[in-house]
């Protein structure tokens, strides 16, 4: 009994970490675009900090359960690039072969099963995340799902990566939202806003 809660304990703490890493490095790659928002978000106080912050982190995320942190981790690489396929990277070479990539490097090293789920969580994670932020996302020029394909076939493709994550791990799938909510709201805690935006009514938006 003991042994199962000390299993899935250092499961859940490998999501936070993981989680957190990926929220650091996302944050510092939309730099720009937060700035134009009014927001300087942990990552962008940290400026070059937060490589060797993010590497720590990663490594305790590993240590606390390393399949499932390699899973989340490529999971979150391969969906990143989802919307921008075709597009080509600083590598020189197209999306879509650095998704195959990071596709297949998680299938070696975490096993098919929770590849697949890592894969299908972070494609909800990530999408979710598109479409709360569509409108700000229009505004200040930046690509996401839902300004490339659309709302509702947005809509179905989260719903379809649900399934598909509830049907791989329910318990996984579920502490995954407890801990995007903890990572949330730790977010919004460390994020200094500069500034009130407002909707094209007129009404204040954050």
């Amino acid at each position: 009994m003991y042994g199962a809660w000390f299993e899935w304990g250092a499961a859940f703490a490998s999501l936070l970490l993981t989680g957190a890493v990926i929220k650091l490095l996302d944050d510092a790659l939309d730099a720009d675009f937060d700035k134009f928002r009014g927001e300087r978000t942990l990552a962008v106080r940290l400026g070059p900090a937060v490589l060797p912050y993010g590497l720590v982190i990663a490594l305790l995320a590993a240590y606390c359960d390393v399949r499932l942190a390699i899973a989340l981790f490529f999971g979150s690489y391969a969906v990143g690039m989802f919307a921008t396929w075709r597009e080509r990277l600083p590598t020189h070479l197209p999306a879509f072969v650095e998704i195959l990539l990071a596709v297949g490097l998680s299938l070696v090293l975490s096993g098919w099963r929770m590849a697949l789920w890592g894969l299908a969580m972070m494609a909800v994670i990530d999408w979710l995340d598109d479409l709360v932020d569509s409108s700000r996302d229009k505004v200040s020029g930046q690509t996401n799902l839902v300004l490339r394909i659309g709302l509702v076939p947005t809509l179905f493709l989260v719903m379809a990566a649900l399934c598909v994550a509830v049907l791989l791990n329910p318990v996984l799938t579920a502490w995954a939202f407890i801990a995007v909510a903890l990572l949330t709201m730790a977010a919004e805690i460390t994020t200094k806003h500069l500034w009130k935006t407002y909707d094209q009514d007129g009404s204040v938006e954050r």
